[in-house]
């Protein structure tokens, strides 16, 4: 038991992650980064899949090499595909015909399946698995609808790193993880505000296109007037370039990252000062939303990712909502972690495997 290992495998937009788990947690890491020049070659997400697999063997070749660790997995990042429950999957072939395509969404993680039914052949394993998908989408009834029939609220979040944060959590206060709630907020480049209840994600805002908070570069919820007269002066493609890559902090102040624009506040710019007060006075607000929606039940507000590593920026949010209930930081993110701990649980049995629908 104490041998056997799973490789896991977190592939982003312009790096891939790939590190070695046992039971008790990660042995051994490496991220891969990945220069513009050397994705621009590949026209869709998915032709990367034999540039990014020729990288990363070397290193796992390598650790293999030095180790006699047995791998007895293989489990990447799930991407856009179908909106499905949360949970491990086997990876089938359903799973990497809608990854591959493209068709729900053009995304890194969508890489992460097929990187792991191209490795398992390796390793003499039958089958491979993700966890948590991008698309998890179990949104109660109520929050799916938006107020015009036939628009649907969508669900797409960082559902790996929110569902761990309330894993955590649920291990803090000792509560079964099917019997809490708590409200989870993942702060990175994209944004995802979730209340997290039964063991499952009940309402979320959509992390890449509507509603939210805008982020270092997407635009969050707009004013729909607003929206109406962009998408009839640009085409479409132009339009959704702007709202999910060219918005928020890089359009406002010309960077994403939150350190310099603290440093820009420190430095008397006011134009920096009123965009970030508004970056924490909307994300405070759909945390409050969140906590509503649990009528006021949440056991706890879990803060997390990257931007949670600025201390100023917790203190500054805690003002608005630590009054709430309980409020706790767990900066950076737990994405390969999770992966790592999903596979064993299902592993292990005391997970069911969960199999992709097909058309």
């Amino acid at each position: 038991m104490q041998n056997e290992v799973v490789i896991v495998i977190n592939p982003g937009s312009t790096s891939t992650k790939v590190a070695f788990y046992d039971r008790e947690g990660e042995l051994d890491a490496k991220s891969i980064t990945h220069t513009q020049s050397e994705l621009q070659q590949f026209e869709k997400i998915a032709d990367q899949i034999d540039y990014r697999y020729n990288v990363l063997i070397p290193y796992i070749e390598d650790f293999m090499r030095n180790t006699n660790y047995k791998v007895i997995g293989l489990v990447g990042r799930g991407g856009i595909v179908k909106p499905i429950e949360g949970g491990t999957y086997r990876i089938n072939e359903a799973f990497l015909k809608d990854a591959r395509s493209g068709h729900y969404g053009e995304h890194a993680s969508n890489l992460g399946s097929l990187l792991a039914d191209k490795l398992k052949d390796a390793f003499n394993l039958e089958h491979c698995y993700t966890v948590d998908p991008v698309s998890t989408s179990r949104l109660s009834e109520v929050a799916k609808i938006s107020g015009v029939p036939g628009i649907v609220r969508d669900g797409r979040a960082h559902t790996l790193n929110v569902k761990m944060t309330a894993r955590k959590l649920s291990k803090m206060y000792q509560a079964p993880f099917r019997d809490s709630a708590f409200v989870v907020a993942h702060l990175g480049g994209g944004i995802s505000i979730a209340l997290v209840s039964s063991g499952r994600i009940v309402d979320v805002n959509d992390g890449l296109l509507g509603m939210g908070p805008f982020s270092p570069n997407r635009a969050g919820a707009l004013p729909l007037r607003g929206v109406m007269k962009l998408c009839y002066s640009k085409p479409e493609p132009e339009v959704k370039k702007l709202l999910s890559q060219n918005s928020g902090f890089k359009a406002y102040l010309g960077t994403t990252d939150v350190r310099e624009v603290l440093k820009m506040v420190d430095n008397g710019d006011k134009k920096a000062e009123l965009i970030y007060n508004a970056f924490v006075y909307q994300v405070a607000k759909e945390i409050g939303a969140c906590f509503a929606a649990s009528k006021g039940r949440a056991q706890a507000i879990g803060i997390t990712g990257g931007i949670a590593h600025s201390k100023r920026f917790v203190e500054d949010l805690e003002t608005y909502v630590g009054n709430l209930t309980d409020y706790h930081v767990f900066a950076g993110e737990s994405e390969m972690e999770a992966l790592a701990e999903g596979f064993f649980r299902a592993f292990d049995g005391t997970e069911d495997i969960l199999e992709y629908p097909g058309e």
